[in-house]
């Protein structure tokens, strides 16, 4: 009769009440600060049971992109737009007679717009330095599409340039690739 006691004693000294819901008996309580935590306030974290305060998520570094590295990629993507276009469109017009070298460009222009505008930001990712690294490679693509029209007077319509389009779709897939999340 002595014995039953003392393992109700035992078992009521492994519980306790929430800390933040003090009529909750629990037990449960934080790997690192040792408060009692209920079923409702704990966080399941890799390293065992926390609470509420402990275990607060904390973004990745690697994608807390904050407004100066916006403004450093909106920079790139400007001047990737710019240079790769006319970079663009002398190369079209170089190799004008060699099929699908000129579409092969649109990789080349999408995947450096992608790696420049990672490097710009210290490899950071996010969805709107992807939406940037595509746009580049749209921008390049038109503005090559214009350097021929003044260079040579060919027109900037999109039926001959099918092929080429698609490639600048996977242009825009490599790009967008570097730095989506």
């Amino acid at each position: 009769m002595v014995e039953q006691p003392r393992e109700v004693e035992q078992e009521h000294a492994n519980t306790g009440n929430c800390y933040w819901h003090p009529e909750t008996e629990t037990g449960l309580s934080c790997s690192q600060c040792r408060k009692w935590v209920c079923t409702s306030c704990m966080v399941q974290a890799p390293v065992g049971i926390r609470c509420k305060e402990c275990g607060r998520a904390v973004r990745m570094p690697t994608y807390d992109v904050r407004p100066t590295y916006y403004a450093r990629a909106v920079g790139v993507t400007v001047a990737v737009a710019i240079g790769g276009g006319i970079i663009w469109g002398i190369l079209s017009l170089v190799l004008l007679g060699v099929p699908f070298v000129t579409s092969l460009i649109a990789l080349g222009v999408g995947y450096g717009a992608g790696e420049l505008i990672s490097l710009s930001v210290n490899r950071k990712r996010s969805m709107g330095l992807a939406w940037l690294a595509g746009g580049s490679v749209i921008g390049a693509f038109l503005i090559g599409r214009l350097t021929l029209f003044t260079l040579l007077g060919i027109p900037i319509g999109f039926g001959i340039w099918g092929l080429g389009f698609l490639f600048v779709i996977f242009g825009v897939i490599l790009a967008v690739q570097r730095v989506r999340p």
